[in-house]
């Protein structure tokens, strides 16, 4: 029997929780224990199948100082793998580096501890590993970037784009050496927290951070090497069939509604010299619904939301409802009802686009005729909105009316004054 392993990556303990609500017999929010329950599912089939290595590539926690219940919970999975005596494998990613550098990091603590058969790549490395069915050879990046290359005296005066070039140079000129000191006899892993130049981006919101590097896919192919595990893009993709197979094992769990249609899982591998074989393992991600309409010609536009709320959603699902609503129509709509009928999932979010009319009056009585005459339409509507304090507001407004036109002046430059007296819109000229 070949070496096997499972690759998993981007779990991002402490995202999402915007979705969720504390759970108060935990006191945890749950979209939180979503996320440690998908590790324990991927624990719990590394367990169940036996395989040899657990490959995390990359971004243990939303950033690298976690909160203590985030470590203590990957820990614990961490703890069932060493007493299960399956080898764990932690790359360092972007969100795990400590003001991007590979020196100071969030899976620091697990090399400090010597947890038995955890290894932690926070730097480049090139290893032989042995197993109980068999050798195998890994090669490991951390996330790299620029920044490290901009502490270096020679790189100083190089420009953001030079120091890109620069640094692929590097990685390529790095796989390479290792390349040549590989046994082409014993299967070999690749594993990298990065972009490469053929991948599918996810949409994660919640998550981006800044400038992203983009290294080309054919770093990675090479006659010696069976199966390239990456991490960083949330979106499961696979980047090359075979020789080598290179996969995104993508995001653990749903951070945001831009991974609503990605289902989420890890990758289960089986070794072998030019016969890797690999398959997709779901988590069964807690869904994330989006439901839109158009009310704005609705009589009733509560009702109609609330069918379209209960005819779309999912018990437990995070949801949310989009719809264009016609200003006039807000006083009648009953959000407590839309709440209602959303109370069966985890948390529900109400998304309206106000459609301001502007063909309609606001009052029927500002009509056509009336509005030509200014003092007149005013007049309507302040009987309308402020009867009490019309004589007032139309006195002030007559005043205003009064210094406007004698600014007015016509061709000749004559000024042209004009009296409006009290209670009469018509003018009065006189030069």
């Amino acid at each position: 029997m070949p070496p096997s392993l499972v690759h998993v990556s981007d779990i991002h303990f402490g995202s999402g929780e915007s979705h969720g609500r504390v759970n108060p017999v935990t006191g945890l929010n749950i979209r939180f224990e979503d996320f440690v329950a998908a590790l324990a599912k991927v624990v719990d089939h590394a367990i169940a199948h036996k395989v040899d290595i657990f490959l995390f590539s990359g971004d243990a926690y939303r950033n690298a100082s976690p909160e203590p219940v985030y470590q203590k919970m990957f820990a614990r999975q961490l703890l069932r793998l060493s007493q299960a005596e399956i080898q764990t494998i932690l790359v360092v990613g972007n969100h795990d580096q400590i003001l991007r550098s590979t020196t100071s990091h969030s899976l620091s603590v697990f090399q400090s501890l010597e947890v038995p058969g955890v290894i932690t790549i926070d730097q480049p490395i090139s290893t032989r590993i042995e197993t109980k069915n068999g050798p195998l050879q890994l090669i490991g990046l951390p996330h790299l970037t620029k920044h490290q290359l901009m502490t270096l005296d020679k790189y100083s005066d190089k420009s953001a784009k030079e120091l890109d070039r620069i640094l692929v140079d590097h990685v390529r000129l790095l796989l390479a050496g290792y390349y040549q000191e590989l046994d082409p006899a014993i299967p070999t892993v690749v594993t990298a927290h990065m972009t490469v130049d053929t991948a599918t981006a996810g949409i994660e919101e919640e998550l981006l951070i800044g400038y992203t590097q983009t290294f080309p896919t054919e770093i990675f192919i090479n006659s010696k090497v069976d199966y390239v595990a990456l991490g960083h893009v949330h979106k499961f993709q696979k980047i090359r069939e075979s020789n080598p197979v290179i996969v995104y094992s993508g995001s653990l769990e749903r951070v945001d509604f831009g991974e609503e249609s990605q289902d989420k899982g890890f990758i289960h591998v089986d070794l072998a010299r030019g016969a890797t074989t690999w398959r997709f393992e779901t988590i069964h991600p807690r869904p994330f619904i989006t439901l839109d309409m158009d009310v704005t010609k609705s009589e009733d536009p509560t009702a109609d939301l609330v069918k379209k709320i209960q005819s779309g959603i999912l018990p437990g699902c995070v949801l949310r409802l989009r719809y264009k609503i016609d200003q006039t129509q807000l006083p009648d709509l009953r959000e407590d009802l839309l709440r209602k009928a959303a109370s069966a999932a985890l948390s529900a979010r109400f998304l309206p686009e106000i459609i301001v009319s502007h063909s309609r009056a606001r009052l029927p009585q500002l009509n056509e005729s009336v509005v030509s005459s200014p003092m007149v339409a005013l007049d309507t509507y302040l009987e309308e909105v402020a009867p009490e304090r019309k004589e007032r507001l139309m006195n002030k407004a007559r005043e205003i009316m009064n210094e406007i036109s004698l600014e007015l002046t016509d061709e000749n430059g004559t000024r042209r004054q004009k009296t409006i007296p009290e209670g009469n819109d018509e003018t009065v000229e006189a030069r």
